[in-house]
């Protein structure tokens, strides 16, 4: 499972260590955990990584601490609970959107994260929380798959696995290798499609996008096209700022050109045949199907004051942000219950069939 924060943005001359800290912090996004009705340790069953447009990135890892907690210390996984089909058996997660308390605080945010906003994204503008169901031993495409949790609701999602296996050459067309990855790596197809776009990126506009794949690159062979190449001097207040504006407009046009080249690939018929054929099905691949369903959350009266309890006097949420005037202001200066959860959301991902054939 994946979850990232709610805002899109486009950042600019940052390095990657001053967004992670300018992100959510774990602690202060999963207001709540449980998987099979045992709560988890939310410190060691979960995985941070950065994405250039979502930020901090959370994933959910197998749970070793519920797992010895179940059976006594055993590490073997047979009979636990959780893994039957069920919504009781499954994970059950509250976050905190942090919508809200961004639109409250709109200047200290712009001081934190400056960069350019990508209101022409399809995902541009979204409220609420990214979450991605994939096989483990796999990096999810954030921007490629992946369902929308907005504030104020609960989701449900339904998971079925299912292998594919497919017939290779003389017979078929499938292949078990990546052709831009020279090591071994489990082969999906969408991850593939993904590579050979961020190559027609750097064949056309001498950079690489972030956002797309670069674990098949050298080092020495990635160049952001996010990042600006600004001369010393431009830290300096110069008197000629000539190179400076000239370093921003180099920066501009390689965002334009990774933004145009994306969507020629998809209205080139050639090169997109060009990628198809080479990122053909996977020979033998573990998918998941999934079935969303979504309702308000909250329920109102006792329901509704029962999860506040349970945030913020039983997990004692509010800890987690230290002594933040801004954030005890915000939950607790109407005393509106109501309200202080409006910017929460909840997220069940449960097992609908748990036979997967080998």
């Amino acid at each position: 499972m994946q979850e990232a924060s709610a805002r899109l943005v486009l950042y600019a001359n940052m390095n990657d260590e001053a967004l992670v800290s300018a992100g959510i912090k774990l602690k202060q996004y999963v207001a709540s955990c449980s998987k099979g009705g045992l709560p988890c340790n939310i410190t060691r069953d979960f995985d941070e990584t950065f994405h250039p447009y979502y930020f901090n990135c959370f994933k959910y890892l197998t749970a070793p601490s519920m797992t010895a907690a179940a059976d006594g210390g055993n590490s073997g996984d047979e009979g636990v609970p959780w893994l039957m089909p069920g919504l009781d058996n499954g994970l059950s997660v509250v976050v905190l959107t942090g919508s809200g308390m961004l639109d409250k605080n709109k200047g200290v945010v712009e001081v934190l994260i400056p960069g350019l906003y990508d209101a022409g994204g399809a995902a541009a503008g979204s409220d609420g929380v990214r979450v991605v169901i994939h096989p483990p031993d796999v990096t999810p495409i954030q921007l490629a798959e992946g369902f929308d949790v907005p504030p104020g609701f609960t989701a449900s999602l339904s998971v079925r696995p299912r292998r594919n296996e497919r017939i290779g050459p003389p017979h078929g067309n499938c292949i078990d290798k990546d052709p831009f990855v020279s090591r071994p790596l489990l082969y999906r197809q969408l991850t593939c499609q993904q590579r050979c776009l961020q190559e027609f990126v750097r064949k056309h506009c001498g950079c690489t996008d972030e956002s797309l794949p670069m674990d098949h690159l050298d080092i020495d062979a990635i160049h952001p096209c996010r990042h600006i190449d600004f001369p010393l001097q431009c830290s300096d207040a110069p008197d000629d700022v000539g190179p400076c504006v000239d370093a921003l407009m180099r920066w501009y046009e390689r965002l334009k050109c990774s933004k145009r080249m994306r969507r020629r690939l998809q209205a080139t018929p050639a090169e997109y045949k060009h990628c198809q054929a080479q990122c053909r099905p996977a020979c033998n691949e573990l998918v998941y199907d999934v079935t969303y369903s979504m309702a308000r959350w909250p329920a109102p009266g006792f329901e509704g004051d029962a999860v506040y309890e349970d945030i913020f006097n039983v997990n004692r949420f509010m800890d987690n942000f230290g002594d933040s005037e801004t954030v005890r202001r915000h939950f607790n200066e109407t005393g509106d219950r109501a309200k202080a959860l409006q910017d929460f959301a909840r997220i069940n991902v449960y097992m609908a069939d748990a036979e997967v054939s080998k």
